[in-house]
């Protein structure tokens, strides 16, 4: 990992939150005019405003500093900079999982399945469950003990 200069960074999320959430910018530059001229030493603990350039990022806490983007993870900057998927990617991964799960468990029961087997098992036992159905099948497997 490699240090970054806080003011290129700070540069850098300005220009693309000002670009991608002009309102959250003019936002945060409303509140940052309202703030007192000592407001970096009070907040920081530091006795020159300068001084906090040099504080150290809070340990496990990636910057990601670029809106997250949509594309391909191997193109996201955000997941470049500190070499781990970002939120947005993370998520990504775990709903794909979440859908390729049950494929594969399927594929291991039966090799022979297909992939819109595997939907439309999905699909029935979600139509099942909103019916009510699913609930009354398990309640008469456990014979109404739950």
């Amino acid at each position: 990992m490699t240090p970054h200069d806080p003011l290129q960074v700070a540069d850098d999320l300005w220009k693309r939150l000002l670009a991608h959430q002009p309102a959250v910018a003019a936002a945060l530059a409303i509140q940052m005019r309202a703030l007192p001229e000592d407001w970096s030493q009070r907040l920081l603990g530091v006795a020159r405003p300068h001084a906090a350039l040099e504080l150290p990022a809070t340990s496990g806490m990636a910057m990601e500093i670029q809106p997250y983007e949509a594309g391909d993870w191997e193109s996201c900057l955000a997941c470049a900079e500190f070499r781990q998927l970002c939120r947005y990617h993370e998520g990504f991964a775990a709903g794909y999982e979440a859908l390729g799960g049950p494929m594969t468990e399927a594929a291991l029961v039966d090799p022979t399945v297909t992939v819109n087997a595997v939907f439309q098992r999905l699909t029935d036992a979600e139509e099942a469950d909103e019916s009510g159905e699913f609930t009354a099948a398990v309640e008469q497997l456990i014979g109404g003990q739950g």
